[in-house]
């Protein structure tokens, strides 16, 4: 039984970590790569422009 609740409590921590998209991410900061944590900077050097771009208020910015 009490392992049951605490499985439960456990389900119920992991619904409200909620992860973020890659428009909300980029809405925090527009000028930051979404994916920069998990890239070296050569690698983001070699990917570059990958050409999907994005306009918030007159700012294009690529993710």
């Amino acid at each position: 039984m009490i392992k049951w609740i605490k499985n439960l409590k456990s389900k119920q921590n992991s619904f409200s970590e909620k992860k973020e998209t890659r428009l909300e991410q980029m809405k925090k900061n527009p000028y930051k790569r979404v994916d920069s944590e998990n890239m070296t900077d050569i690698e983001k050097m070699d990917q570059g422009f990958n050409g999907k771009t994005f306009t918030i208020n007159g700012i294009e910015i690529d993710f």
